[in-house]
């Protein structure tokens, strides 16, 4: 297996949605964001240093925010690519990141059940939400806040 560091562009992408999809509160406040923003971040860090045997710090979490409301698929990928990049040590089932990155998926299905379901492919199910061009379109890894952002339709 092998694992990135995502962006702090893409951690700023997932606070924003746990406050957009309610799994934690609006109202915290920036620096209870920017404390679990570093959270998610250090469990990044984790899966990657415990596969590389690195064990260089985690560098402080500098939280960009917005107001605007993210697309769901997009938020979607973000969880996907998050979960494959941190996963990867003995801890992260058990994680606080893992048990917020699960309640985030689950609230974005809850509120947009079109994107629910499963799709067979070539090599098995996978979420329907995975065989949409929208996630087709989404960069791997690099999202940032202005990447995931709700187009106008």
């Amino acid at each position: 297996m092998s694992a990135l560091i995502v962006s702090s562009g893409h951690i700023d992408v997932l606070v924003h949605a746990l406050t957009q999809y309610g799994v934690v509160p609006s109202d915290l406040g920036a620096d209870a964001l920017r404390d679990l923003g570093q959270m998610l971040w250090q469990e990044n860090h984790t899966s990657v240093h415990h596969l590389s045997g690195d064990d260089s710090a985690t560098p402080r979490y500098t939280r960009q925010a917005t107001t605007k409301p993210l697309d769901p698929i997009a938020v979607l990928k973000a969880v996907f690519v998050y979960d494959y990049q941190s996963r990867d040590h003995p801890e992260w089932t058990g994680s606080e990141a893992h048990a917020l990155m699960e309640s985030l998926h689950a609230a974005i299905l809850a509120q947009h059940p079109d994107l629910d379901g499963t799709a067979t492919v070539s090599f098995g199910e996978i979420r329907r939400y995975r065989t949409l061009p929208a996630w087709e379109n989404l960069p791997w890894g690099s999202t940032t806040l202005r990447d995931a952002r709700l187009r106008s339709t």
